[in-house]
């Protein structure tokens, strides 16, 4: 009974987060569902969102990631990118194919928490 609950408040979480809206910069807000990928550029960051728009926001890859701690989709892959697993399309080697023609690059050491995430969302949707 206990797991049965356990995946209920999950699917629930996971639905409610696809709504929720993240403080990317200035006067800038951003539902989750709408980033693809976030790319580290030194003191700024490029957020590719799903439409094909690109942000260019001055905050820090590190500083975003924080932010979207509560959020599973949202996954740094590598010291430059940050994805949304939902936009994974799939992986050749270590590189993360993803929509829009986007492709990123994913370190050796984060290749398994990336594959759990993975992993772990598709145990959540069945």
């Amino acid at each position: 009974m206990k797991k049965v609950e356990k995946i209920i408040i999950q699917t629930m979480v996971l639905k409610e987060e696809s709504f929720k809206r993240i403080h990317v910069g200035s006067r800038t807000y951003l539902l989750t569902k709408d980033i693809v990928m976030v790319c580290a550029d030194i003191n700024y960051s490029c957020i590719h969102l799903n439409n094909g728009k690109r942000i260019t926001v001055s905050i820090n890859i590190q500083k975003l990631e924080e932010r979207f701690l509560p959020f599973l989709n949202m996954v740094r892959v590598h010291r430059s990118y940050m994805i949304n697993t939902r936009y994974l399309q799939h992986l050749e080697g270590s590189c993360a194919k993803l929509t829009n023609n986007l492709e990123c690059t994913i370190s050796r050491r984060k290749m398994s928490n990336l594959r759990m995430i993975i992993q772990t969302e598709e145990n959540i949707e069945r």
